[in-house]
């Protein structure tokens, strides 16, 4: 109970406040009796100490440091017989209790003993406690009722505000407003709202009970402000109630405690019902994509609450969050269930999927979403006479910046072919999943990767990279004892001579050079490298060099930054 509440009961009715009015607002959960000179080393946050001051009659400055030391252990305060012995306490003592909001109670004119008054004041303690538990178990069942009766939690929250006479908010982890009373409906209490998220949003924590005052003038009328937490498995938000007194009674924070339980409760509910319908969902598709399906009929019976339909074109995208030390397509790494970051883990991967979905709603095709292993999966339903590629991949590329942006999710997509048939809807979830991992082994991030078939640059990238760049050295060291500008100028010669299948005319359109000029360089690339450049095996050489060219150039402004290839 409140030092206020206690001290208006009849054991206190002789007592007076000599200084630390503004502490009468401390819970007090017990009282002591104490007169030795290191009374702080047993004495416990939340106690009221009784004494009659023996301790302080050879030194009357020791209730300076006492006050002090009880302050930073958060006591409740202390009441004083200063006529026992003929006391008076220093007016420093006063004015630094006035300073610490420390309540000092002069006690002397209570006509009962230390000890009778430590006797009837626990009673009045316990009986308080008794009646909170009471009053608590009461509003619990109220809340609970009212869920049993499938109401939710906007009833619990307009019902929370009526028992309180208070307007009251409920926010999520990520500050956005859930639920709130009728008292924000018209509008009046929006400034008011923005200031609670604008002040919460520097707030290092929500995790604990709070209480907040807006300094702010223009909010003057509920400035004060108690908030709650509430968890299911974890930290989902909070339950602030806002109200004119900055000291509500303890009833007052056990109903918007109790409310916020239920609340926690309600909301754990929920999260069950949409796990189990999830797990349903993903254990669907990973059949569907694992083949264990085997006919069209079946795959359209299961499917038919996902929006699978007999005629349709699907398109599978494969997502990841972008971790380096962790390859792609290998799977979550599963701990034991009583593992403590276990919860932490599946609390972050739920959270990714939410914002991934939400952030996914932009697009202009319908789309079921699903998880297989450490990939988020999206099937779209697109309509081929709408269905532009490179519009759509532009799109996916500017969502994927604007999560990172808003949220720090860095996200990298494959994108299988589209199909026809339900069947071959694995078989664009795999080409999804490959292109992902090739954007993945390119060492790109925040990607977006097509699907194409396996090209001479695919077969490029299975080989490590320095074999590659020893094979690109040696082709063309012949030409490294030359001027930059010169060998730029033979290798662009011999690239596009290569790339034209050896027509000197059309090299020298596409050059804009005349003829024997290229005629000139090619001699020239011939006595540098003491080939004949239409040999075969000697022009798959350097046409091979030319290809992985690309590769090399895109490691290479990885690693160091943009520039040239260095040979």
């Amino acid at each position: 109970m409140l030092l206020e509440e206690l001290l208006e009961v009849n054991i206190f009715a002789k007592s007076h406040v000599l200084a630390g009015h503004g502490g009468l607002s401390r819970n007090v959960n017990t009282v002591n009796i104490m007169d030795a000179p290191d009374i702080i080393h047993f004495l416990r946050p939340g106690e009221l100490l009784l004494t009659n001051g023996y301790f302080m009659k050879e030194g009357p400055s020791t209730l300076l440091e006492l006050m002090r030391d009880m302050n930073r252990l958060k006591c409740s305060g202390i009441a004083v017989k200063t006529k026992r012995f003929a006391l008076d306490i220093p007016q420093e003592v006063l004015d630094e209790a006035e300073r610490l909001q420390f309540p000092v109670i002069e006690i002397s004119a209570v006509e009962l003993s230390l000890g009778e008054i430590l006797q009837r004041s626990t009673s009045v303690i316990l009986d308080n406690k008794n009646h909170e538990l009471q009053y608590a178990l009461h509003i619990h069942k109220q809340f609970s009722e009212m869920i049993m009766k499938g109401k939710g939690i906007d009833d619990i929250v307009s019902a929370l505000a009526r028992l309180l006479s208070s307007p009251v908010l409920l926010l999520s982890g990520k500050l956005q407003t859930v639920s709130q009373s009728d008292h924000f409906r018209d509008g009046a209490l929006r400034p008011l709202q923005d200031a609670v998220t604008a002040a919460l949003a520097s707030a290092p924590s929500l995790a604990e009970t709070a209480s907040l005052c807006l300094l702010d003038p223009a909010h003057a009328e509920y400035r004060n402000m108690t908030f709650y937490p509430v968890h299911t498995y974890r930290h989902e938000g909070c339950l602030i109630s806002f109200q004119r007194d900055h000291a509500p009674s303890s009833l007052y924070g056990l109903t918007i405690e109790q409310a916020s339980n239920v609340i926690g409760m309600e909301m754990t509910k929920r999260q069950a019902v949409k796990e189990r319908s999830r797990r349903y969902k993903n254990e669907f598709f990973s059949d569907l994509i694992d083949g264990f399906i085997g006919s069209e009929q079946e795959a359209l019976h299961r499917g038919k609450k996902y929006g699978l339909k007999p005629q349709g074109t699907w398109l599978v995208m494969a997502g990841r969050k972008d971790d380096p030390a962790s390859p792609p397509g290998g799977g979550m790494t599963t701990m034991p269930a009583s593992h403590p970051s276990d919860e932490r883990l599946i609390s972050e991967r739920d959270m990714q999927y939410e914002l991934i979905k939400r952030q996914f709603t932009q697009l202009s095709h319908s789309f079921v979403m699903f998880t297989k292993n450490d990939l988020f999966g999206l099937l779209l339903f697109i309509q081929e006479a709408k269905w532009e590629e490179n519009d759509f991949l532009k799109q996916l590329g500017l969502m994927t910046e604007q999560l990172y942006r808003q949220t720090g999710l860095s996200l990298s997509l494959g994108i299988g072919n589209p199909v026809t048939g339900v069947l071959d809807i694995g078989t664009s979830y795999a080409e999804a999943a490959k292109a992902l991992q090739i954007g993945y082994q390119m060492k790109k991030t925040r990607f977006v990767q097509s699907y194409q078939s396996k090209d001479i640059g695919y077969l490029f990238r299975m080989i490590p990279y320095d074999e590659l760049k020893q094979f690109y050295e040696e082709t063309f060291q012949c030409f490294g004892q030359i001027e930059d500008n010169e060998r730029s100028e033979l290798l662009r010669t011999l690239s596009v001579f290569y790339d034209t299948q050896c027509q000197l005319v059309e090299t020298s359109k596409q050059l804009f050079v005349h003829r024997n000029t290229v005629v000139y360089r090619l001699e020239k690339c011939e006595k540098l490298s003491g080939i004949k450049l239409k040999d075969p095996m000697e022009s798959l050489r350097f046409r091979i060099a030319f290809a992985i060219e690309p590769l090399l150039k895109a490691k290479e402004q990885h690693t160091t930054g943009p520039g040239e290839l260095r040979q």
